[in-house]
């Protein structure tokens, strides 16, 4: 009868050992925590059965005292590891209100020692075989006959099978697979909260970004953690990304972000002194391992090399991308292999820029592979790779394990390191190659309002994590998008009452009230889609496309105020590479009749996109595809006109009373709310936003409130460094 305690459980690419507590898929150990695998344990143990939360809690904490948030977090964890689907499960599903049932076929077998070592059972078979050729003599000694050949070939059936058992075990232990690295202990080095991004360590100091809210500064602390000091760059807006720390310490690549370009110029800043020189314009750059060379992508997608001086610029490669590039070059220790990003999937090319091919081309194709970078010694490369959860990618770091040794072999496919709930950043190697320091988030917003009084952003809708706040006409209604979840919801002024309006997977976006509150229409962009314009029931319902017909990415719809028309517009390519997406597209201005459904294009709109209407109805702003200009349409006078901003500009909001333009910008004098006079004139700072750090989907968030008070989405989540040790055995 089969021991209940020792089992192994068999189901799709998964195999769950109970002795050892293991689970490894398509026969690689995957990283779990032990309360979430004995969660999973109990739930094959009872497989189609619905098994309460309470009946969970005490198979597997005991008496110990929890809340459910526990079990929450366990079956979180186990859906990510088993790359379930919460809307679409494949193992577990959950039972609202009841529990969870695990709905896969499941094949259980006991766990014996032998079960899984062939080598192993041979020996006992051939022990168990020599044993039973012993002859126990009962007559007289005989040097010939059956009894002397047999006892004769015992004498040398023991020797032969110890050699034989010897060279299997042998055989074995050369084709064995090797200890698969994994992540023995975290260790965290920061504990304010601030959004960080690790850039590089020389073995003593810890370099990384920090977000000051609108802002990136440059800073250093001990590898051990510590109180952190600024590294004072004279550089609008640095940013010093991972791989740009050359490999004896002295010196930096920095990145200056002053425009819309993929393309930032890129300075050599040498320490201590912080001395700059610039040396060219570059996407994404990284130093050659011995420090004289650095290799750097270009806007137009070439792979270029350098001299560390400037000079002896030359192109390795072509590479074709869409979005943001060629990004996260990295140099292999050796010098031989150069790695980097693009279409979210990693690339590989010999130093000389031949032999350009995917690094992963079958692991994994619905995941969005992102940038890495190899331990000191070259065995291993660590990246990152995640899949999509609502409008985000959720990254855990993969090691590559590239060991070369006489006996074992690694793993053909990266391990997993790491499995949530944190989401990580873009790790850096220490010079021994055993720490990993990465960035670990949990992105949450905080809905907030200001207070011209206080001169104070305050909680709104109970600081709900919210943003595209839209309120209808009458004053009593609200509709906004969870975040990060993006979900459209209508709810009182006051919040209460909810009531969903869409679902998961679809993200909504800037939802917009009909003037008679009947209805709300929006935008739809899915991370790895083009967005879609739908038209909603503000009491529910089905949703239907405002457009029936293709025309292309289509973006912030607005209803005039008398509800008559609807305006809308092309998203530009500059907008769709930011997420990815490449269409040689200039935004322009759509208006839908709503009795006709007939569709024109507004004169003159060429070139502009995003299109708000004045709450009285005679002005249509737009805003230019490079975000530094605001075209304005007249509708009473029939005429046009253009008002410059000198800096880029983002989420356009209208006065109450029509006279300004409401936007924020980063890059004027101080990051802040501005207001532009519509007959044109000077951006006046209407909200210091310096030391304000925002998130949401595009990484911030700006509306008016029907009083004109600024609405933004502050960042409530957690984010800080961390120092991972790599186990390699």
């Amino acid at each position: 009868m089969m021991d209940p305690k020792l089992c192994v459980f068999r189901f799709s690419e998964f195999e769950v050992a109970e002795r050892e507590l293991r689970i490894t898929r398509s026969g690689v150990v995957v990283p779990l925590e032990p309360k979430a695998l004995r969660v999973l344990i109990h739930l094959l143990r009872n497989p189609g059965r619905v098994i309460t939360k309470n009946e969970l809690l005490d198979a597997v904490w005991g008496d110990t005292a929890v809340t459910e948030n526990s079990l929450t977090r366990a079956i979180a964890l186990l859906r990510r590891t088993l790359d379930d689907d919460i809307h679409q499960p494949r193992f577990i599903l959950t039972i609202p209100a009841a529990g969870y049932r695990f709905i896969a076929q499941v094949a259980v077998s006991a766990n014996s020692s032998t079960a899984h070592d062939p080598v192993g059972a041979g020996l006992n078979q051939l022990m168990r075989d020599a044993d039973s050729g012993k002859v126990v003599a009962t007559g007289p000694k005989s040097k010939s006959g059956p009894q002397s050949r047999l006892k004769r070939l015992s004498k040398w059936m023991l020797p032969g099978a110890a050699v034989l058992v010897v060279v299997a075990i042998g055989l074995r232990y050369m084709q064995r697979p090797l200890p698969p690295p994994h992540i023995s202990e975290y260790k965290q080095v920061t504990f304010d909260g601030h959004g960080k991004m690790v850039a590089g360590t020389d073995g003593i100091r810890l370099y990384f970004n920090l977000d000051e809210g609108f802002r990136n500064s440059i800073r250093q602390m001990a590898v051990s953690g510590g109180v952190s000091e600024p590294v004072p760059i004279e550089l609008p807006n640095p940013i010093f990304y991972p791989g740009g720390l050359s490999p004896d310490g002295s010196s930096m690549l920095v990145h200056s972000v002053t425009s819309l370009k993929s393309a930032d110029p890129l300075s050599i800043v040498h320490l201590p002194g912080n001395s700059i020189r610039y040396l060219t314009d570059a996407v994404s750059a990284a130093w050659s391992p011995d420090g004289t060379l650095v290799v750097y992508s270009t806007e137009d997608g070439d792979i270029n090399v350098i001299r560390s001086d400037g000079t002896g610029a030359r192109k390795l490669a072509g590479v074709s991308a869409v979005g943001i590039g060629v990004h996260g070059i990295s140099w292999s220790p050796d010098g031989r292999t150069i790695r980097f990003c693009k279409d979210a999937r990693p690339w590989e090319m010999s130093s000389s820029g031949s032999n350009v091919h995917e690094l992963l081309r079958n692991w994994r194709p619905s995941y969005r592979i992102g940038c890495g970078q190899w331990t000191a010694d070259g065995e291993s490369f660590v990246f990152l790779s995640g899949h999509l959860q609502g409008n985000s990618v959720l990254n855990d770091l993969w090691a590559l394990d590239e060991r070369h040794v006489w006996f074992g072999k690694p793993s053909a496919d990266p391990v997993q390191l790491t499995a949530g709930p944190l989401r990580w950043g873009r790790p850096v190697l220490s010079k021994d190659g055993r720490k990993i320091f990465a960035d670990g988030s949990i992105d949450r917003g905080e809905l907030v309002r200001f207070n011209s009084k206080s001169q104070n952003f305050e909680p709104f809708l109970g600081g709900i994590s919210a943003e595209s706040v839209d309120f209808s006409r009458d004053g009593k209604s609200v509709a906004y998008v969870s975040y990060p979840e993006g979900i459209l919801w209508k709810a009182n002024l006051d919040g209460s009452k909810p009531v969903q309006l869409s679902e998961p997977p679809m993200y909504a976006v800037v939802p917009r009230w009909s003037p008679d509150g009947s209805q709300i229409v929006f935008m739809s962009w899915p991370f790895d889609s083009l967005p879609k314009l739908y038209v909603v029931s503000s009491a529910g319902g089905n949703l239907r496309p405002l457009v029936p017909e293709d025309k292309g990415a289509l973006d912030n719809p607005n209803w005039s105020p008398d509800g008559q028309r609807i305006a809308f517009s092309r998203v530009p390519d500059s907008r769709l590479a930011q997420r990815g997406f490449h269409g040689n597209t200039r935004g322009i201005v759509y208006i839908l009749d709503v009795a006709t459904h007939q569709v024109s294009t507004l004169p003159g709109s060429e070139g502009f996109w995003g299109p708000r209407w004045s709450s009285d109805g005679r002005f249509l702003e737009t805003e230019s595809d490079d975000a530094l200009s605001i075209k304005v349409f007249d509708f009473t006078t029939q005429r046009a006109w253009v008002l410059p901003i000198g800096a880029k500009a983002e989420w356009h909001a209208w006065s109450r009373d029509g006279r300004f333009i409401y936007f924020t910008s980063l890059m004027m004098d101080h990051p802040g709310v501005f207001r532009l006079p519509v007959q044109g004139g000077k951006p006046e700072m209407v909200v210091d936003l310096k030391g304000f750090r925002s998130t949401g989907l595009f990484g911030d968030y700006f509306r008016l409130d029907p009083t004109d008070a600024p609405l933004m989405l502050r960042f409530n989540g957690s984010d800080d460094l961390y120092a991972l040790t790599l186990e390699k055995k």
